[in-house]
């Protein structure tokens, strides 16, 4: 796993992730599992009818966690998609059989149609791009992962411009669900990818997790409401059986027009060296609050971070270079040929 941050202003796309690789494995408790289908002497619980809860394996996939189970530091999570003015930042597998995802975006560099100079497209967008990439890796990831279940993760989340298009936009390209989407529909602001719970919860109040939690919070407090008053009635001579929270559907959801309070910036209008230091923090964020979990982090590293502009395309604003025993190189630059 990682922590991607793309950040889409008026004048700029800053990109930023960490360098942290994490091989991941979906794992199940077993008592996490005793707990929620068998009672105290290990009997398979049932439901009011009398049919066991625990149904089929996709009750028991539903409990599997994602643990790391292999690390590796000083991944590369980011690329330039130069000449192109944009670039690109990957979470989830790195490899898909014996090609990195790195080797995948270059091999598509050299074989898209955009990327030809000579016989360079008279227009191009982000979005289009987006469908040939997915098109190009799913091939791979097919071929890798035919099963319909345990599909391992596989996001990338490209930024930058369109030709004929003077502000940025962001879209995330997810394999395993074949699919791209547009975060911001469009709009300017932060989208954010990978690992991202400490950093939901000082943007948007909450993160998925624990609205998942206080969701079921609400459901079980309803439901205990129901089974007293139900109790209430029985005593009165009253046999109304009410509904459980699941059967009103959407009509009691917790988040439906309602939410925490957010944070509150003008995104559009952030300075190049603003977002820069923006996404950073975001970055910084979910590395140091792992960094003292008692969790195996899956955020860590360097940060790397990428400045994507109309006139100038991408350009690290991290420091990008090997090192062996205090000497150092820089990687190799991207080149600076545009396409007019």
């Amino acid at each position: 796993m990682t922590t991607l941050v793309a950040f889409a202003t008026k004048d700029a796309l800053v990109l930023g992730c960490d360098s942290l690789g994490s091989m991941m494995k979906e794992m199940v408790d077993p008592w996490r599992l005793a707990k929620d289908f068998f009672d105290q002497n290990f009997k398979l619980k049932v439901d009011e009818d009398g049919d066991p809860l625990l149904k089929e394996f996709k009750d028991i996939y539903a409990t599997a966690q994602e643990i790391p189970y292999n690390q590796m530091t000083h991944v590369t999570k980011m690329f330039s998609l130069s000449p192109l003015e944009m670039g690109i930042m990957v979470t989830g597998i790195s490899s898909i059989g014996n090609r990195t995802i790195k080797s995948l975006v270059n091999e598509f560099k050299r074989t898209d149609l955009a990327f030809n100079k000579k016989k360079s497209p008279s227009n191009y967008t982000v979005k289009t791009l987006s469908n040939r990439l997915l098109k190009f890796i799913g091939i791979y990831y097919d071929k890798k992962y035919p099963e319909k279940m345990g599909k391992p993760t596989l996001e990338l989340m490209i930024g930058g411009y369109d030709k004929r298009k003077p502000i940025p936009t962001i879209y995330r390209i997810y394999v395993h669900k074949k699919k791209v989407e547009s975060p911001l529909n469009g709009g300017f602001g932060i989208a954010f990818g990978g690992q991202t719970q400490e950093i939901e919860r000082l943007v948007f109040g909450i993160d998925f997790f624990n609205e998942i939690r206080l969701t079921r919070r609400i459901q079980d407090l309803f439901d205990r409401y129901r089974d007293l008053l139900q109790e209430s009635l029985k005593k009165k001579g009253v046999s109304e059986k009410l509904k459980r929270f699941t059967a009103f559907g959407d009509k009691l959801k917790l988040f439906k027009d309602w939410g925490f309070y957010e944070f509150v910036a003008d995104w559009a209008d952030f300075s190049e060296q603003n977002a820069i230091e923006c996404v950073n923090f975001f970055v910084e964020i979910m590395i140091k609050s792992q960094q003292f979990s008692s969790m195996l982090p899956i955020v860590g590293g360097d940060v790397h971070v990428g400045l994507i502009t109309k006139e100038d395309g991408f350009r690290f604003i991290s420091r990008e270079e090997y090192e062996h025993e205090g000497y150092k190189i820089p990687k190799q630059k991207e080149k600076n040929e545009r396409i007019n």
